[in-house]
């Protein structure tokens, strides 16, 4: 996808939900100091939606989850300019946050309700393993450059999974039988890989029903050692 069709798809989410599913993700990025961020946008095109505007679709603010060892934590945020912000504690081997966004409504092409679930997935280090327990998730396997992507507690293999450097390039590599996959990774900086899957078997959430469920979920991680990553391009600008 170009970044003009980046930009429209960014630009039609704000007139029109549908959109967002499949042109948006959440993310985590970590300051340090205790500072977390939920960003929502894209990472690849350094674009980052902001309220008043798109954040303010979501109903609420996430909750984080924070992890140390078997030790796990909630924790509340709050809404700012460009991101849900949030103080944590001590050191966290992994964070984690779902957004609650509303049923995609697709009654005007004959179809069922969508349930959309972005989440995300923050790890200190991918030397760790870090064990799965959401629906969609995306964990290292604690061996170089391997991730794992699991739904519902199995692996799942053919699963299409984009890492996105510091510099904003991609790859892409599909999960083997054993859901894993591996990415060469010889940047110094943030990381974020992203899954998605659709579950087709309808259901209900938020006391209404779908035909269908459609989860993107990103893990990110900062690379300490590598070669000096060039920048991520400028933002977009927003009309």
């Amino acid at each position: 996808m170009t970044l003009t069709l980046r930009t429209a798809a960014a630009l039609a989410l704000v007139a029109a939900a549908a959109t967002t599913a499949n042109a948006h993700q959440v993310w985590l990025e970590n300051a340090g100091g205790g500072q977390v961020r939920l960003h929502f946008g894209e990472f690849n095109d350094n674009l980052r939606e902001t309220s008043p505007g798109a954040l303010d679709k979501f109903k609420g603010v996430p909750v984080l989850e924070q992890r140390a060892g078997t030790a796990s934590q909630k924790v509340e945020g709050k809404l700012t300019k460009d991101a849900f912000a949030y103080t944590v504690t001590g050191n966290a081997d992994t964070l984690f946050a779902a957004a609650t966004y509303p049923l995609i409504d697709r009654s005007k092409r004959n179809l069922p309700a969508m349930y959309w679930q972005p989440s995300a997935r923050w790890v200190a280090s991918l030397a760790q393993p870090v064990a799965p327990g959401q629906a969609l998730d995306l964990v290292p396997t604690g061996k170089p450059g391997q991730l794992k992507v699991v739904f519902n507690g199995k692996p799942l293999p053919k699963a299409k999974v984009q890492l996105v450097s510091p510099a904003g390039w991609s790859r892409e590599a599909q999960s083997a039988d054993d859901g894993t996959v591996e990415f060469l990774t010889p940047w110094k900086g943030q990381y974020v890989a992203e899954v998605h899957h659709t579950d087709k078997t309808p259901g209900e959430a938020q006391g209404e029903k779908y035909g269908e469920a459609s989860y993107v979920t990103t893990l990110s991680f900062v690379q300490a050692e590598g070669a000096v990553s060039p920048p991520l391009p400028p933002a977009p600008e927003k009309h």
